[in-house]
């Protein structure tokens, strides 16, 4: 289907590798590197999640999120609250100074897409949207075989 040198899992890495690149950039002034925006936004849709469902919903494995959710806290921008359901869990909320940041994070997001997409039509766009949900399903299957 596809010659060895157009892999399309090269071009989402690419995609992926540039997006983080841009985000640290555009947060480093406020200490976001790398893709700590990512679980500062999943937390602004769930504050208050358990360290294991960040993990579930960002499809990242546990230590990845732990040390992520770690740095967060130490430059203040999360705390942890040990779950009174299950004292081995932490329950993660983002603190005022996150919640203060998060225009900002959004608004880099959105600049991103945008620049990205600038020369992507409506009906391309929704149809990749809708091939690459299809293709995380299918890889989700694959993945917990």
């Amino acid at each position: 289907m596809n010659s060895s040198d157009n892999l399309i899992g090269k071009w989402i890495s690419v995609l992926y590798r540039y997006r983080k690149s841009y985000a640290s950039k555009m947060l480093e002034p406020y200490g976001i590197v790398g893709c700590q925006y990512l679980f500062l936004m999943t937390l602004f849709k769930q504050d208050g999640a358990s360290q294991e469902k960040i993990s579930d919903n960002l499809k990242i494995d546990k230590t990845t999120t732990a040390k992520a959710i770690k740095k967060l806290e130490d430059n203040g921008y999360v705390k942890r609250v040990v779950d009174s359901a299950d004292k081995r869990a932490y329950k993660v909320f983002l603190t005022q100074k996150a919640q203060d940041i998060m225009p900002k994070i959004y608004e880099t997001m959105k600049n991103w897409e945008s620049m990205v997409l600038s020369d992507v039509s409506e009906e391309e766009y929704l149809a990749l949207e809708k091939l690459l949900n299809k293709m995380a399903e299918k890889a989700y299957g694959i993945g917990n075989l």
